[in-house]
């Protein structure tokens, strides 16, 4: 892949007032006009390295730490050499020098340490496998191995090994901070709603669906975030319910404890209680929230107090094995339900299916 602009380090000052220079780049006998423009001004006792954006007028394939040197124009001799540091430079303004000089600082250190500077300078992204082909010539097996000892060092993530992504862990924390704050100010400006999806988080923040999803799923094994079903919310958010909406979800809950629920359609819901289909599901997302009801992961739904019931049941049921059939007579059940149902209870650990019958645990 081939640029036009590069950050480098070299051995040559543009001196006390000059920011830039033009010179030409020789390299691999190509001599190239280039404007050098200088990150950091002159100073008279420093190392004899100086960090650079360099502009070609002809694009070359480039990569981390490939050498090249600077001849003055019209002149024999030479100005100095340079060393590529990121071969892929963007333009900045004055407030964005400091970074990208650090950032410059950490690239000239060994393959190990320009990894690292190289994934977290990639932020809530991640690094992928072909955008570290592009910016150096390390080999997959090196490639793997510092991967592996930075993410021993807790300094980084490894979300798939095949091709290889990357993630910071800096910038994983960093993540977690923003996706808080977002549900926060969400709610500030929503309180009538329940939660946000993961896709609108997902565009919000730019995110790769693997870091989405890595992101939530710790959020939610930390207590800090709520699942409910097709959105998320804060784990302490309790969304304003009006008194009619108070009497709507305890009729859903008076349903699904008598095992009406699946026997009415979403259509007739919306009709009985003249709500759209968005707000039913909200209403009996925070059912489940309340614990008042429990959803398997097909969409089955029924009252937890009733699975109690069928629990303890099971329990004194005096036998090690439990036949569809038999289930089916113990709670009165179909078999469109009651299949649904043992699967829930095998996810539970009550049961555990053993061929066609289950062995109760």
């Amino acid at each position: 892949m081939k640029t036009s602009c590069f950050d480098a380090v070299v051995s040559f000052s543009p001196g006390a007032k000059a920011k830039q220079i033009d010179a030409l780049l020789i390299y691999r006998a190509q001599k190239i006009p280039a404007s050098f423009h200088f990150y950091e001004p002159h100073q008279e006792k420093r190392p004899e390295h100086f960090f650079v954006r360099v502009h070609i007028h002809r694009p070359l394939t480039l990569k981390w730490m490939y050498e090249f040197k600077i001849q003055k124009q019209g002149a024999k001799r030479l100005l100095g050499d340079g060393k590529v540091l990121n071969p892929y430079s963007e333009r900045i303004n004055s407030g964005q020098i400091k970074k990208r000089v650090t950032f410059l600082r950490e690239l000239q250190g060994n393959e190990k340490s320009m990894l690292f500077a190289l994934i977290r300078e990639k932020g809530v992204q991640g690094l992928k496998e072909g955008e570290v082909g592009d910016f150096c010539s390390l080999e997959m097996r090196s490639l793997h191995r510092l991967s592996q000892e930075l993410e021993a060092e807790g300094k980084i993530k490894i979300l798939t090994f095949s091709p290889l992504f990357l993630f910071s862990q800096k910038s994983f924390d960093f993540l977690l901070g923003r996706i808080l704050a977002f549900l926060s100010q969400f709610h500030k400006k929503n309180p009538d709603k329940i939660g946000v999806s993961p896709e609108r988080i997902k565009k919000r923040f730019g995110l790769h669906q693997m870091i989405l999803t890595l992101a939530l799923k710790h959020l939610l094994k930390a207590g800090e975030i709520r699942d409910l079903g097709e959105e998320v919310s804060l784990a302490g958010f309790k969304r304003a319910i009006t008194a009619r909406e108070e009497t709507i979800l305890r009729e859903l809950e008076e349903m699904c404890f008598k095992g009406e629920f699946h026997s009415v359609s979403s259509k007739d819901l919306q009709k009985r209680f003249r709500l759209s289909s968005k707000r039913i599901q909200q209403l009996i997302s925070l059912l489940i929230d309340r614990k008042k009801v429990i959803q398997g992961k097909d969409g089955f739904i029924l009252h937890s107090r009733w699975l109690d019931e069928v629990i303890l049941k099971i329990r004194n049921y005096g036998k090690q094995e439990l036949t569809v059939s038999d289930f089916k007579k113990m709670t009165g059940l179909t078999r469109k339900y009651a299949i649904p149902l043992l699967e829930l209870l095998d996810q539970m650990g009550v049961t555990r299916r053993r061929g066609s019958s289950r062995e109760i645990l």
